[in-house]
């Protein structure tokens, strides 16, 4: 493959290349029902039973025979017999209901055989405990959930490499499903880089001068998790090749995707880089993209794995995250499609690119409210390191290349990002 690796690329064209040179996982994992939450299916899911299994009753009250009480009235009321028997949940119906004879049921309980109807307990009027009186006719099916009207035995019901939500989960367990089968999460390695970061908070208040906290390291972890991946914390690594070429050949044994945090840059102080380009069937495919902010992303791959390298700057790494690791660990996870969450919001001030960067895509990150039933985006602008800025945010809008200008008024499509986007003390979790 050739490498363009002085040339800037735009996102999408970087991507795709990116797609043609590495081999996207498809493994899948039994799991159980209940741990299935946000997984996505392997196959279809066909109903091999009916739900519910037997006619049962919507109400508590009493499984009659209709025809007995055909001529119920007040002047002429007609009084059946309590069954000794009564129904108990999830217990296969065996009684056989006599003519002029009530059975006590409960709601969901299972119709006794030769019953087609169901009176409330507050519509009888109950005689010594043995008899109930019954002074109107009751239709046939009255109160009577049919056997499989809610899920017919043979019946599709979920379809392969949907989403499995809490609901779907009930459905299967209903089903007696207690594994399924579904795509396994993607592993994400996550390697900061710099002689300058450290782990130890406490490290840093004792060397103010000499280090500073690794941040970005564990925002992209905590993204990744929330996402759907599972991420690998492989700690701060100096700017020493062999130290991230150990790192590196490591994540690709136990990854499917690896994620570098800083050593990138336009100028020769490229550690990231050099890395990858020593190592054997590996190759940078992009090293400048039209992104701004996060221009000196860097797209690779060793051994059909992809490898992003993202920006030391906190909008630098979120911005190569938003474009190139969040679809990653979408199409990992089994997600047919790329799908990311967004609402729309009027934009409430003006919003220009910056001169330099207008054939650049670009990601303006917005301050989301609700003020009644609208919501509405404030453009927030800074230095590409500043935290702060991050911290005043809840949202991203992704600007085309060709765009250079948001106007207050604009209805926007603000991307939502769960564990990011909180709106009024709400949580979007996508």
């Amino acid at each position: 493959m050739k490498k363009h690796s002085d040339l800037y690329f735009t996102v999408d064209k970087a991507f795709k290349i990116l797609l043609e040179n590495i081999t996207v996982p498809k493994n899948t994992e039994l799991v159980p029902v209940f741990n299935s939450l946000g997984r996505i299916l392997k196959d279809d899911v066909i109903a091999q039973e009916n739900i519910p299994a037997y006619d049962s009753s919507h109400m508590d009250g009493y499984a009659i025979r209709s025809k007995d009480v055909t001529n119920a009235s007040k002047k002429n009321p007609i009084v059946l017999k309590i069954s000794r028997s009564e129904s108990t949940l999830g217990i296969t119906p065996r009684h056989i209901l006599k003519k002029g004879e009530a059975y006590r049921i409960q709601t969901g309980g299972y119709m006794p055989l030769k019953s087609d109807a169901v009176i409330p307990v507050e519509n009888t009027k109950l005689i010594h405990n043995a008899l109930v009186e019954i002074v109107e006719p009751i239709e046939k099916t009255n109160f009577v959930y049919s056997i499989g009207s809610d899920i017919k035995k043979g019946k599709k019901v979920l379809y392969k490499e949907q989403v499995i939500r809490v609901q779907h989960m009930g459905l299967l367990a209903s089903l007696r499903i207690s594994k399924i089968s579904v795509f396994r999460k993607p592993l994400v390695a996550v390697i900061p880089t710099g002689n300058e970061l450290t782990d130890d908070i406490q490290d840093y208040r004792k060397n103010k001068e000499n280090k500073v906290v690794n941040t970005n390291g564990p925002i992209i972890s905590s993204l990744v998790n929330v996402l759907g991946g599972i991420s690998i914390d492989m700690g701060v690594t100096p700017d020493d090749v062999g130290i991230l070429q150990r790192k590196i050949n490591h994540a690709i044994k136990n990854s499917d995707l690896i994620i570098t945090i800083g050593g990138t840059s336009a100028g020769k102080q490229d550690i990231v880089k050099s890395t990858i380009d020593s190592m054997t069937s590996s190759g940078i495919i992009a090293h400048k993209i039209k992104l701004d902010r996060g221009r000196v992303t860097g797209l690779g791959f060793v051994n059909k794995k992809p490898i992003i390298v993202m920006p030391g700057p906190i909008q630098g790494s979120l911005n190569a995250f938003f474009v190139f690791a969040r679809p990653l660990i979408s199409l990992f996870s089994g997600q047919p499609t790329i799908n990311v969450f967004s609402i729309s919001a009027t934009m409430v001030e003006d919003w220009t690119c910056r001169k330099k960067f207008r054939g650049f895509r670009k990601i303006v990150y917005v301050r989301l409210t609700k003020i009644k039933e609208k919501f509405y985006a404030k453009p927030v602008v800074g230095e590409t390191q500043s935290i702060s800025l991050i911290v005043n945010t809840n949202g991203y809008v992704t600007v085309p290349e060709n765009v250079t200008n948001l106007f207050k008024g604009d209805v926007v499509q603000v991307n939502i990002l769960p564990g990011y986007s909180y709106v009024n003390d709400i949580q979007f979790m996508g």
